[in-house]
């Protein structure tokens, strides 16, 4: 079957379920402004160029503006052409919330390379196996968090032609300091020659690494050659746990993505901007690699113009309460356990929020009462919204305009369907559950280098794996997961990757893993094992675990038991364990 992103658009020659909701709501079920658009840059230079003195990205002190960014990436892109980089190639980029990671995201799409994300604080397994699938042949690093790397086999770096990395050294010297650079950056003709002298050959010619500075030095933006890329053409391998124990790549192009970006827009951007002349800042405290952040804070943020303002690490909550203490954001996107976070601040109470317009929940399950908190506090509900990596990432949202917490996921997206499917992939009757079938112009392709036969339906709706019930006014509930994914904090962690890892382990036989319920993340993985050894302990696991496993993916408790329950043909029932 086709299952490219516009064969896979409903027609909607019948309206919608939904249409009276969207009527009440001031929604429109359209994307015009996608007709003459063939790519990201065709959707996001004129916003560049129209707000070009404006700040994008700001990170601390340290800030980006949309001259700045357009600049930059243009140098990005041309030592991309450079280092001989056509359209398709893979570049893995792994890299927390920094200025650079948006100048790169910007570079790679004008190139026509296709953007892996990886989780900076990822082990070497886990990196390895992301490298040789994409099959990537460039990486761009951090400083300080390249110890994945370093770990690397020999032949898995040979794979990689070359390694970019950033710095965020505010104590760097003037040639190496990456933030001082990007924040010097002008459109104005200056005299660099020198610099770019000694630069380029650091830059073209290094066997270990090139240094992200040294990139804005010695390229310029002009020598950037246009590249013609179509609507099918991949901008993201976007890695989401699967069946098969390892992460696969969810196919997303160049139209699935600007199409969310817009049925975004549609859906709550523009209800933000209404009424307000100032610029719209939205905090960013959730990592762009993650497929939320990067199209609902990333590329939202460069198409509305606003200014996406960076956490880097939101593990520190007084520095995140003091960052929207300084600049009162009028969007705050957020997931369940960091809304908790800002909550027992005992600053946050007291903080100025007749600027906010709009909280973004997300990731995994909002709470209603961390909802209603939260209101108490700052006078608005938490807009609780569904997405997949599979689908660019946005699915469902509870549209501005809603004044009560209803425990729903929203109301589909402009252009799009979603079917409650029975075991049959015949739709359920309405109130009834069953599997949440998707179809719109945000999802994905396929996954990459799998077999896509069970993933989409005979009529093309995405088989999410989720189950829900939709109302009679086209609110969906989420209600089970059918796949046994375990959600910590707005992560995916798949059970068979878990037990894969930890099955490595010698003197283990076999191991089943479950969530369990958990009061800051939601929940976390738990392990059953079975010994090969009996004189294997917990604390062993432990240890081996943080070698394969980032910390998420890590079981928080083990238990030893016998023998697994497994059906009749040995298939482990993870439900007897539950």
């Amino acid at each position: 079957m086709n299952t490219s992103a516009e064969n896979n658009a409903p027609s909607h020659t019948v309206p919608p379920l939904w249409q009276v909701a969207y009527e009440r709501y001031g929604l429109r079920n359209n994307l015009n402004v996608l007709e003459d658009k063939h790519n990201l840059l065709d959707l996001l230079q004129p916003k560049i160029d129209q707000h070009s003195d404006s700040v994008a990205f700001s990170m601390g002190p340290a800030t980006l503006s949309f001259a700045q960014l357009d600049i930059a990436s243009r140098r990005f892109a041309a030592f991309l052409q450079a280092k001989g980089i056509h359209k398709g190639d893979r570049i893995a980029v792994q890299l927390p919330n920094i200025l650079q990671y948006a100048v790169v995201l910007l570079g790679c799409l004008r190139a026509g390379a296709v953007l892996v994300n990886v989780n900076p604080m990822y082990t070497h397994y886990e990196l390895a196996h992301q490298l040789t699938d994409a099959q990537a042949c460039g990486l761009i690093i951090l400083d300080g968090m390249d110890s994945a790397y370093e770990q690397l086999d020999d032949d898995i770096k040979a794979q990689l032609q070359w390694v970019v990395r950033c710095s965020i050294d505010a104590n760097a010297t003037s040639t190496d300091n990456d933030v001082a650079l990007l924040s010097q950056l002008s459109a104005k003709p200056v005299d660099n020659s020198s610099i770019i002298e000694s630069a380029a050959a650091n830059t073209l010619d290094s066997k270990d690494y090139i240094k992200f500075a040294h990139i804005l030095q010695s390229q310029r933006e002009q020598d950037f050659k246009d590249v013609t890329i179509e609507r099918e053409d991949l901008a993201l391998l976007q890695y989401t746990g699967g069946t098969t124990g390892k992460p696969k790549g969810a196919m997303l192009t160049h139209y699935n993505v600007m199409a969310n970006v817009c049925q975004c827009y549609a859906m709550f951007g523009s209800a933000i901007e209404a009424g307000r002349r100032e610029q719209i800042k939205i905090l960013n405290p959730l990592p762009l690699y993650h497929i939320f952040s990067f199209t609902v804070c990333g590329l939202l943020g460069i198409y509305g113009g606003w200014e996406d303002i960076l956490v880097t690490n939101p593990r520190d909550i007084d520095g995140l309460v003091k960052t929207i203490e300084q600049h009162r954001p009028h969007v705050i996107p957020s997931v369940n356990t960091l809304f908790i976070g800002m909550l027992h601040h005992p600053k946050f109470a007291s903080l100025d929020f007749s600027r906010l317009a709009l909280s973004i929940g997300g990731g995994t399950a909002i709470i209603k009462a961390v909802s209603d908190q939260w209101q108490q506090v700052t006078g608005m509900i938490i807009n609780e919204g569904y997405g997949m990596s599979e689908t660019s990432p946005v699915i469902s949202f509870n549209p501005p305009g809603i004044s009560r917490f209803n425990g729903s996921v929203g109301l589909p997206l402009a252009m799009m369907d979603i079917k409650i499917i029975d075991e049959n992939d015949s739709a359920c009757a309405i109130g009834e559950p069953g599997e949440v079938g998707i179809k719109g112009p945000q999802v994905m392709r396929g996954y990459w280098q799998q077999d896509n036969t069970n993933t989409f339906t005979e009529d093309g709706y995405f088989k999410s794996g989720d189950i829900g019930v939709m109302n009679e006014e086209g609110f969906l509930t989420l209600v089970d997961r059918k796949k046994d994914m375990i959600l910590v904090s707005g992560f995916n962690v798949y059970p068979n990757e878990v037990e894969a890892a930890l099955t490595a382990h010698p003197k283990v036989l076999e191991v089943a893993v479950i969530g369990i319920a958990d009061e800051h993340s939601g929940e976390v993985p738990k392990a059953f094992v079975v010994k090969k050894e009996a004189s294997l302990t917990t604390e062993e696991l432990q240890a081996f675990a943080s070698e394969r496993l980032t910390g998420y993916k890590r079981p928080q408790s083990y238990e030893f038991i016998d023998e697994l329950p497994k059906t009749a043909v040995g298939k482990i029932l993870r439900k007897s364990l539950r």
